[in-house]
């Protein structure tokens, strides 16, 4: 049972959005950036309050991480419906908690390991790390989705308080930058570390995203990096919402 208030959110709005299923999902593009076109989108999750306000995801997530049975059925549901509303024909990149996974870990009976295997068209994000329990929990399910055939993807590299580890990042297909990068380009020494990413990314053959690209000076950040999708607001037109 989830016994604590987080964050604003109270044990009733909570339970009113579990009961009553109040979420949804949001399409973002994925945009290569030559020659402008639509690579794949990312499913985001979506939650609403009884009067249909929005709720921030990650407080609602933090909130289902005191009650993993909970945080594993909220989570299985929402692969479900970002799955089945995608836009059809196109590539998908769908972020897994790994603490959700890890309920069942790589069993082959684990329901999230079933919805998605064998989809080549999904590409599972991984969420960048905040200590090392979670990139042991992280390494396994990428490995574990790997091994049925999907791409992996490290999401919000240099996101602030989160770690880095160099197994994961080693083992993925693509990297995709923490919009802070944009906001710090102009600080000491981060152009270095950023160049050196690139430089990695590109020896190793792994596919660079920006994230959080808004405007036209953010866009020639990402031609001056060489990235090769960008993703962010500046797409705002082409989002696309479906509710449960």
């Amino acid at each position: 049972m989830i016994k604590e208030v987080f964050s604003g959110i109270d044990n009733f709005t909570l339970y009113d959005l579990i009961q009553n299923q109040r979420f949804g999902v949001e399409y973002q593009p994925i945009i290569e950036l030559h020659p402008g076109d639509i690579m794949a989108w990312e499913g985001l999750a979506r939650f609403y309050d009884p009067e249909g306000q929005t709720l921030r995801p990650d407080i609602v997530f933090e909130a289902l991480h005191s009650d993993e049975l909970s945080l594993f059925n909220i989570e299985y549901q929402m692969k479900w419906l970002q799955l089945t509303s995608a836009p059809i024909g196109d590539n998908l990149f769908l972020n897994i908690d790994p603490h959700a996974f890890a309920l069942f870990g790589g069993d082959e009976r684990n329901p999230l390991l079933e919805l998605l295997k064998g989809k080549s068209h999904l590409v599972v994000e991984i969420i960048e790390n905040t200590d090392a329990s979670d990139a042991i929990y992280s390494s396994g399910m990428g490995k574990a989705y790997r091994d049925h055939g999907l791409k992996i993807a490290l999401d919000d590299i240099g996101a602030p308080n989160s770690m880095l580890s160099f197994d994961i990042l080693l083992s993925v297909d693509y990297l995709k930058l923490d919009r802070s990068w944009i906001k710090n380009q102009r600080k000491e020494n981060y152009e270095h570390l950023l160049k050196a990413l690139c430089d990695f990314a590109k020896a190793s053959h792994k596919k660079l995203i920006l994230e959080g690209v808004e405007n036209e000076e953010d866009l020639q950040f990402a031609h001056h990096l060489g990235v090769d999708y960008v993703q962010g607001f500046i797409y705002k037109e082409f989002f696309r919402t479906e509710k449960h």
